[in-house]
């Protein structure tokens, strides 16, 4: 039994002709041992590039989604609450803070930890078997460094969702997440610690920088330097280490630092989410490695605000008796619930600006295959900015953070509204940077990755209901899902029961 469930969910197969043919059981067969069919740099050029599939699964640009239903983005009203039924019933644990969130007649599988899982284990796969081929070593090189990308950004992506923030002092005692290095050998699951799998991480992207070009046009699922950096950039900030988040930001937007201007993105006289001009990811300069969530586990279903809380955090507008006159564009062309006069129109906003699918208002609709969305959860040049910033601001280089924090907001302000930001109080501009990537990054499954490194609260509201969570408190980390572990019971669970979170009713 153990090993049939570590195989499936672990050990993808290397058959060009089934990665497009299969369903997903017939996929999760295993081939029998020493079998490979890809046999060529062509061949493993097509696996890697296997991406915006029918479901926008299985494939190399799929990331995690639903995190940030854990944090103070995200807040519910009862008729949204109604909605969650099915494979979103864990929706409503996540929001309220359980201890067990999975429920057995909904969900089969943990959405997160078996794609990233996939994706890992298959980039495992990749580098095993490629060493084989012979017929093209510089393609071979690029392609054996793009799959260590993957699987890096795999591995960060689990470790910040499953695991304690990284504590310099801790890291090496904290659970992290199993490293799979070997798949097709059904290796044990016993955790690795927090900074084994921060170390390995570093490893990953380091070994296959020099190997990719700077940067891309067109196939944005690629690995590159750019977007390598971009990463390691991350992974330092999560660290708190500055300097070398600092560096490699810098790296990043030396190769590439564009930023759209939101005046130049709406079609006609008022800029409202219908009338976003609508591109491909392909032609979006600002991302620098394409990922998306799975198919209908896209965002809207919980990216959310009440009225109050979207004033606070997208404080660019004023309010008369005749509505709102929204400075920040960031308002209106990415969150739906205005009218066409800027009225507000409902009790919350909902983000809407990161789908692709079969949808005249969706940002890049013309990507679209299928009838239904997922989001575009990309690394971008905006992110960069916004590291290179923080990095600077806790170095106490603060102008050099207002800088980069002001150039942003000039970019998504109406034109001629912005106010620069000023100040020479370390903590005033730090809060500043912070505010500002609050607001820039909204939507992108990384808050949640900031509350645990910043040690701030939660607090939710549910109706005349308050849950309140404390700081680095253990329910802000993933269960691992129950199923997992019966099956292989030597994966730890995290210990969730000794929390401080608190309900009130009112």
């Amino acid at each position: 039994m153990k090993n049939t469930y570590i195989k499936y969910i672990l050990v993808p197969l290397l058959s060009i002709s089934l990665l497009s043919a299969c369903n997903e059981e017939e996929f999760l067969d295993v081939l029998p041992k020493g079998i490979s069919v890809a046999k060529t740099t062509n061949d493993f050029r097509k696996l890697l590039d296997a991406v915006d599939n029918e479901r926008y699964a299985h494939s190399f640009s799929q990331t995690v989604g639903m995190l940030d239903i854990l944090t103070d983005d995200v807040s519910i009203d009862s008729l949204d609450w109604s909605r969650w039924t099915y494979t979103r019933l864990h929706f409503q644990e996540l929001y309220t803070m359980q201890d067990f969130i999975w429920k057995y007649d909904a969900l089969r599988d943990d959405p997160n930890w078996k794609p990233s899982y996939y994706i890992a284990s298959l980039a495992s796969t990749i580098l095993e078997e490629i060493e084989k081929v012979k017929d093209n070593p510089t393609v071979k090189n690029q392609l054996i460094g793009e799959a260590k990308v993957h699987r890096a950004y795999a591995y960060l992506l689990l470790v910040n969702a499953y695991a304690k923030a990284y504590n310099p002092s801790t890291a090496s005692t904290d659970l992290g997440v199993p490293i799979i290095t070997n798949p097709s050998a059904l290796p044990s699951l016993e955790r690795n610690s927090v900074q084994e799998v921060y170390d390995f991480i570093i490893k990953d992207l380091t070994d296959a920088v020099e190997h990719l070009p700077d940067d891309i046009e067109l196939y944005n699922h690629r690995p590159t330097k750019v977007a390598v950096y971009a990463i390691l950039a991350r992974t330092y900030l999560y660290m708190g280490n500055y300097e070398k988040a600092l560096e490699y930001a810098d790296k990043s937007l030396q190769i590439r630092n564009f930023l759209y201007d939101l005046n130049t993105q709406y079609e006609g006289p008022t800029p409202y989410y219908t009338a976003i001009k609508k591109i491909s990811r392909l032609e979006d300069q600002e991302i620098l490695l394409h990922k998306t969530t799975s198919k209908s586990f896209f965002s809207r279903s919980y990216m959310m605000l009440d009225t109050i809380s979207f004033d606070q955090i997208y404080p660019g507008f004023t309010k008369d008796q005749n509505g709102y006159t929204n400075f920040d564009l960031r308002r209106t062309l990415w969150f739906y619930g205005w009218n066409v006069d800027n009225k507000t129109k409902r009790n919350n906003n909902k983000y809407h600006f990161v789908y692709y699918g079969n949808h005249p208002t969706y940002r890049y609709g013309i990507d679209n295959r299928n009838s239904d969305a997922a989001n575009n959860i990309p690394i971008t040049t905006a992110e960069m900015y916004l590291t290179r910033a923080e990095a600077n601001a806790r170095l106490g280089n603060l102008q050099a953070a207002l800088d980069d924090i002001n150039l942003i907001g000039r970019k998504r302000y109406k034109t001629g509204t912005y106010v620069d930001v000023s100040s020479t109080d370390q903590n005033e501009v730090i809060q500043a940077v912070l505010n500002e990537r609050r607001r820039e990054l909204y939507g992108k499954e990384l808050r949640l990755f900031d509350i645990k490194r910043l040690h701030l609260p939660v607090v939710h509201y549910l109706s005349s209901t308050k849950i309140s969570v404390p700081a680095d408190d253990p329910r802000l980390i993933l269960p691992i899902y129950d199923d997992y572990i019966e099956r292989n019971p030597e994966l730890e669970q995290n210990d969730r029961s000794n929390s401080g979170v608190t309900i009130e009713f009112n």
